[in-house]
């Protein structure tokens, strides 16, 4: 008897770590996976984003519309992939703050009310004049999992985003007349890539990866998820954060978005992408060198008048070298703290610990050219960059 349960044991301990090392190996597949399918996504967003200016009528407008909507689905599906990887691998973590909970209310609001109009849907959103204490960018990819979601699943009648004080916390509730959960499949649609009624697998409704997201996430914030739902009838998603509280603030200072005056030098060992950045760039107005490695871009900055305004960089460069180290390189030479956006499909440890201690923010490939645009506005408004108008000075790659 004792030898039979030590070898059970012995056979639950085996199995467990065969479960973990299965886990590891997956994880580890899909950070790969994602890096190198990112890539060509990358280049065909910037050329498309490209292309599009100027060309508002006409049978090609119409094409760069279909091709924006096809890359904007396979950059879905991407980051999907990715958070899981990145959530599994434990490198997220959250990076908590009083904000006032409609300003997450008022970003949903509006990107979805569009699309849940264009689908024939009603839709509500209230928020009480509260804050709340959390991280707002995992909060928000939370939130907007559960809509999408709910979105995807309803094809008549009304999707609402409420939220109620209950004590100590904020209830955010999503709720929806879809087609409802079945009893049995409530703990399953938070496991990795589990779908109701797409047996066909049809891509244009993702792929299963929202929820478990949504499940991962909560663990992390420590915001338990509850669900409840009639077959036939819908669903409703409650996320529960615990409130605080935060002094009004005033109005922000318009964004300036355009790239005039700016000096940019670009560094990224893909030409294809480099090309893509160039053209794109261009068109808001930026001042340009280029680099495909961190000693070709010193060597290019060795004869211009005046230190680059911002650099962006990939992060796995030629020779074994890393934007971080060419990001160093460059500020060193010129002895000032020029602001840098990491442009990559890399997401490991040492990426996200290099943009902590070297003070440059992070934008995973493939990146929307609008995001990547507000991105570059941010980090020259926050290093207090007054900007020259004049582009003498700067040689053209």
């Amino acid at each position: 008897m004792e030898r039979t349960i030590i070898a059970a044991k012995e056979e639950a301990v085996a199995a467990r770590i065969a479960a973990e090392t299965a886990n590891r190996a997956k994880s580890k597949f899909l950070a790969a996976a994602t890096h190198d399918l990112r890539q060509p996504v990358q280049s065909l967003m910037l050329f498309s984003a490209a292309l599009a200016t100027g060309q508002e009528y006409g049978r090609t407008h119409e094409v760069l519309s279909h091709m924006d909507k096809a890359l904007g689905a396979l950059k879905g599906l991407l980051d999907s992939l990715l958070d899981i990887s990145k959530l599994d691998a434990g490198i997220v973590h959250a990076k908590r703050e009083a904000f006032p909970i409609s300003d997450l209310m008022d970003a949903i609001d509006s990107g979805y009310a569009g699309v849940a109009a264009a689908k024939g849907l009603g839709w509500s959103v209230s928020a009480p004049d509260v804050a709340v204490h959390s991280d707002p960018n995992l909060l928000g990819r939370m939130v907007r999992n559960l809509v999408e979601n709910a979105i995807r699943y309803t094809r008549h009648g009304v999707i609402g985003v409420e939220c109620a004080v209950r004590g100590a916390r904020l209830a955010i509730s999503v709720r929806d007349t879809g087609i409802g959960i079945p009893p049995e499949s409530l703990e399953e649609i938070f496991t990795e890539f589990h779908q109701l009624a797409n047996p066909e697998r049809d891509q244009k409704q993702g792929l299963g990866l929202g929820l478990a997201i949504v499940r991962r996430l909560a663990g992390l914030l420590d915001h338990p998820v509850d669900v409840r739902s009639v077959p036939g009838q819908g669903s409703v998603f409650t996320v529960e954060v615990p409130l605080d509280r935060v002094e009004a603030v005033g109005p922000d200072a318009p964004e300036r978005l355009d790239g005039s005056g700016v000096f940019a030098i670009l560094i990224d060992d893909n030409p294809v992408i480099l090309m893509g950045l160039r053209a794109l760039m261009e068109q808001w107005d930026y001042t340009l060198q280029t680099a495909e490695s961190c000693d070709e871009a010193v060597a290019e900055l060795s004869g211009a008048a005046r230190a680059p305004d911002v650099i962006v960089a990939d992060y796995r460069l030629r020779e074994e070298r890393t934007g971080t180290q060419a990001i160093h390189t460059i500020r060193a030479r010129f002895g000032t703290h020029i602001p840098a956006v990491m442009l990559t499909g890399e997401n490991s440890p040492e990426c996200v610990h290099d943009s902590q201690t070297e003070g440059f923010t992070i934008l995973h490939k493939p990146v929307e050219p609008e995001q990547l645009r507000r991105t570059l506005a941010e980090a020259i408004r926050a290093a207090g960059l007054r900007r020259p108008r004049s582009r003498h000075g700067v040689k053209q790659a």
